[in-house]
């Protein structure tokens, strides 16, 4: 073998080693921002669902504290803060708080629905009601938004 030999040999073997290390560093790369996806997609679901939970915590500490207030002597007030929990238990919902739920709500959409299209109710009534099913729609919208990170 000559010395040209050798060297064209050398340099094929610095080539094909060349190749090996650039498949095996685009396989590593290709599964690091995999996993990075996959991290950054539970942090993202963990995050919304921290946010929510946050939100009901504060939400049930108000209605706690209306709660165990248990009333007012100045009927405005009472009406406000009767308001207020009825609002409050509507943003829970039945999963949260169930007692409350049938005591301020107890109706699915379709009873809620047919609530707000009885022209014999009062409008104050049929707006809060109307309230209630865009309520509904906006946790239904979050429910769904955590399930897809949770598949992302």
């Amino acid at each position: 073998m000559t010395t040209e030999e050798i060297m064209l040999w050398i340099q094929a073997a610095a080539v094909v080693v060349a190749v090996g290390a650039s498949i095996v560093a685009l396989t590593v790369s290709a599964l690091d921002r995999r996993n990075a996806r996959a991290i950054a997609a539970r942090d993202r679901e963990v995050a919304v669902r921290q946010a929510k939970l946050m939100f009901e915590m504060e939400a049930l500490l108000r209605l706690a504290q209306i709660r165990r207030r248990g009333g007012h002597v100045d009927k405005d007030i009472s009406k406000d803060m009767g308001a207020e929990a009825g609002a409050l238990v509507g943003a829970l919902g039945a999963d949260r708080i169930p007692r409350n739920w049938a005591g301020a709500v107890d109706r699915d959409e379709a009873g809620l629905l047919e609530f707000i299209s009885d022209e014999s109710k009062e409008g104050w009534q049929r707006d809060s009601v109307e309230v209630q099913v865009a309520l509904n729609a906006v946790t239904a919208e979050l429910r769904d938004l955590m399930e897809a990170q949770g598949k992302a």
